[in-house]
């Protein structure tokens, strides 16, 4: 047995509104395709989040029935389960391509029955393995994890079930559930939804996440991480998972001190870094320390971005978050708000009388009163009014 795992590949992603980055992820989805036909697998399984949107352009439709209808006359199927990106209002674009016989997505309603509050999957089987998937959906995800039951899961087939949520064992932080909700007895969980590779063991089976199949922001670019689609082989029982690095956009990242200097020292020291690139790569740019004056949004990015598409870069992106502007004075102030909000309002040339209502009523906003302190407070405000009447 053998077959490619991939996930997270977000055709029609159009990074930074620039074409040539959605065709990035139409080539590296393609060079996954290509590494299925040449090693003749018995089938492919994504983990969802095939598309970028859940209502992808035409063109993007077509390249990805394209490349589904490459595998299909070569007798090799195409499993899905939907991931957060897929999935619509009312249903998943993912259906047509089903309709058409490109792909079959196990998570979809016609492989589940419900039984009192148990989920049952039913899952698919080809020759002797049985596949087994659940939507990436976020809503209520622990109490459906906690009644999953895949019907006849045999154990003499090789069990997967694939899944578009992050697991406690890679996050504690971003998981959508903890790892032990997960169905047992599978040999093989195909993960999806983290965008950086990961395996551990999960009772007798392997938990497999492949990671995304291209950069999808600038945070994952700066992680200096490959990416990779997986091809696993089962031979005399020994299960094997080798990753296959895509062949991705050149990531350059350029730090710069910029201790003690200005603005504009900083722009001609970043121009003078620029070196030239014939790869059109994506440059990411770090500027790091404290200005010695000025503001670092005076620095010319325009020109910096200018010059790094004439030294041969696909874009540039500048980051000044680490950046510091010098210390300015810090003048504190003890006065108490209600003295702050009086010499407020005697400013705007309110009379004392009036300064002294406008207290008052301020004194009352974004509070809550049982009815008796309602009716004292109210009491004193009229008071408050009454004597200015007198008084006027």
């Amino acid at each position: 047995m053998k077959f490619v795992h991939l996930s997270d590949t977000h055709l029609g992603k159009n990074e930074m509104k620039l074409d040539t980055r959605k065709e990035d992820f139409n080539n590296a989805f393609k060079q996954a395709i290509d590494f299925a036909l040449d090693k003749k697998v018995d089938f492919v399984i994504h983990s969802g989040d095939l598309f970028d949107t859940a209502k992808p352009s035409v063109d993007t439709l077509i390249f990805a029935a394209e490349q589904l209808k490459r595998l299909k006359e070569n007798n090799i199927p195409f499993f899905i389960a939907v991931g957060s990106h897929d999935i619509g209002v009312d249903d998943t674009i993912i259906s047509l391509l089903e309709v058409m016989g490109l792909l079959i997505n196990v998570s979809s309603k016609k492989h589940y029955l419900l039984e009192g509050e148990k989920i049952i999957m039913l899952g698919e089987k080809i020759n002797n393995v049985s596949i087994y998937g659940i939507a990436g959906k976020r809503a209520k995800i622990d109490e459906i994890f906690r009644n999953l039951v895949p019907k006849d899961l045999e154990p003499n087939h090789f069990n997967i079930f694939i899944f578009h949520h992050i697991i406690s064992d890679i996050s504690e932080k971003f998981m959508d559930l903890p790892v032990s909700l997960l169905p047992k007895n599978f040999d093989y969980y195909a993960g999806g939804h983290w965008h950086g590779f990961f395996e551990s063991k999960y009772g007798k089976g392997k938990i497999v996440y492949p990671g995304s199949t291209e950069y999808n922001d600038l945070k994952e670019m700066e992680s200096d991480q490959a990416k990779y689609f997986c091809f696993v082989t089962q031979e005399n029982g020994r299960l094997n998972v080798e990753k296959i690095k895509i062949k991705t956009r050149e990531i350059k990242i350029l730090e710069i001190n910029c201790n003690n200097a200005d603005a504009l020292e900083v722009t001609k020291e970043v121009i003078s870094k620029i070196t030239p690139n014939q790869n059109k790569a994506i440059l990411i740019i770090k500027l790091l320390g404290k200005l010695s004056k000025g503001n670092k949004l005076e620095i010319d990015r325009k020109l910096i971005s200018d010059t790094a598409e004439t030294q041969g870069y696909l874009y540039a992106k500048i980051y000044l978050s680490d950046l510091e502007n010098p210390e300015t004075p810090f003048v504190s102030s003890r006065k108490s708000l209600a003295e702050i909000e009086e010499e407020y309002l005697i400013k705007q040339k309110y009379e004392e009388n009036e300064v002294l209502v406008a207290k008052q009523l301020i004194s009352l906003l974004g509070k809550e009163f049982t009815p008796s302190e309602l009716k004292a407070k109210q009491l004193a405000s009229k008071e408050v009014i009454r004597r200015l009447l007198i008084d006027n």
